[in-house]
């Protein structure tokens, strides 16, 4: 990828830990509880669906009661996550922030919670086309159908700098970080041959409507 390629690029400290919604919480596949755990009261979380209100349970040698399963954050709280590496693993750590106390929620291989957040989502680019989950996330698309030397910007159809309009949107608007690469041969058949690597913070990607905008537009040239 050393030839005609365009770039649009935003540097700096890539983010790690942000500020979510109810609704992403749910997108990542887990209920939101308030109960006890050992008799103490406090939030915690199960996967969707496999637990009621009312219910007492073990886990990890650890007891746990559900008292109440809010539809949505309590007030005066604030859901946040980061992205953390530890021994080389990355790991999402998600916590309810309120004014008396911080609440660990859950530490779960990201990876896993995008396949399942991005499967639920029916986000089928973004599943297809994934390559590695760090504290970044990088993409990878391949559709050369025209064999040649990529065209020059001044070349570029209509449609394809909606797309790189469209991805300066996201850079600008929703991550402040990020990096696409872009190859362009032409069009053929009526179908656009091009290649892509496209790099963003994955904190960001844990936000539903950042997701689906990020699918959208790597899907635009299809």
């Amino acid at each position: 990828m050393l030839e005609g390629y365009y770039i649009v690029e935003n540097t700096g400290v890539v983010p790690a830990e942000r500020r979510f919604k109810f609704k992403d919480l749910k997108a990542w596949g887990y209920d939101l509880h308030l109960g006890t755990i050992d008799g103490k009261e406090t939030y915690f979380v199960s996967k969707t669906g496999t637990r009621e209100e009312g219910e007492t349970y073990t886990e990890r040698g650890r007891e746990y009661h559900i008292s109440e399963t809010p539809q949505e954050i309590p007030k005066n709280a604030r859901l946040l996550a980061r992205i953390v590496i530890e021994r080389g693993q990355p790991y999402l750590e998600c916590w309810l922030d309120t004014e008396e106390n911080n609440y660990p929620l859950a530490k779960e291989d990201p990876r896993i919670i995008l396949h399942r957040f991005w499967t639920g989502k029916k986000f089928n680019q973004l599943e297809k086309h994934v390559g590695s989950v760090g504290l970044t996330t990088d993409f990878f698309k391949d559709r050369v159908f025209v064999k040649g030397i990529p065209l020059p910007f001044e070349e570029y159809p209509p449609k394809v700098r909606r797309v790189l309009r469209a991805v300066r949107d996201v850079h600008r608007d929703m991550t402040g970080f990020g990096r696409f690469v872009f190859q362009y041969y032409g069009e053929e058949d009526d179908a656009h041959s091009y290649r892509l690597r496209w790099l963003l913070p994955t904190i960001h990607l844990f936000d539903v409507e950042i997701s689906n905008e990020v699918d959208k537009i790597l899907a635009m040239l299809d």
